[in-house]
């Protein structure tokens, strides 16, 4: 095990710990995986939402813009063949409150998990996006990764998530409850860290 992989341990840890307790609500969200998006193809249609234009930046843009901004980092992996990578963009990314949180809080990422021609450079080492992708633990799509300003993963969630249970998760990430050690159910019955 190389250096860099035994340096993503401990933050990996730490989100399987946060990611526990923002995908309580989420527990049953869909995926893709190669051999079920053959199968939903045939039927699968969903309604496009009108909504703001949400413009996304590439990962080494993105990390830089947010150390610069003192912002969160959201990071969308997705593929090309994924039917709930394209639902969540036509969906959630669009959805109006959602397009405007993340464009006023937060910088915005999307990274194609099985582009081995792209590099991109995270914790010192200069890595393909599937690289990249095996490196953070990723085996479904969408993948949704969130970030300090820092580069330092703060938690991620796998699967499809529509609006209205992807704003809580917004606004917990943008309140930074995770510093302070406020559960994700504890936030969702308040509505704040207090």
């Amino acid at each position: 095990m190389e250096k860099w992989e035994k340096q993503l341990i401990k933050p990996l840890l730490r989100w399987f710990l946060t990611l526990l307790l923002l995908a309580f609500p989420l527990i049953a969200v869909p995926s893709c995986s190669r051999d079920e998006t053959a199968r939903e193809q045939a039927g699968a249609s969903a309604s496009q939402q009108k909504g703001l234009p949400t413009k996304w930046l590439a990962f080494d843009d993105g990390l830089a813009k947010a150390r610069t901004e003192n912002k969160p980092v959201f990071i969308e992996f997705y593929a090309e063949w994924c039917i709930f990578c394209k639902k969540f963009q036509k969906e959630t990314i669009k959805n109006q409150k959602v397009a405007r949180m993340l464009a006023e809080n937060f910088v915005y990422v999307r990274l194609n998990g099985e582009n081995s021609e792209s590099r991109v450079r995270y914790q010192g080492k200069s890595l393909s996006n599937v690289e990249l992708t095996q490196a953070f633990g990723i085996r479904a799509y969408p993948s949704l990764v969130f970030m300090d300003s820092k580069g330092q993963p703060i938690t991620m969630l796998s699967g499809f998530v529509p609006p209205h249970q992807f704003m809580p998760v917004l606004d917990y990430i943008d309140q930074k409850c995770y510093e302070t050690q406020v559960s994700f159910r504890e936030f969702a019955k308040k509505g704040s860290c207090n």
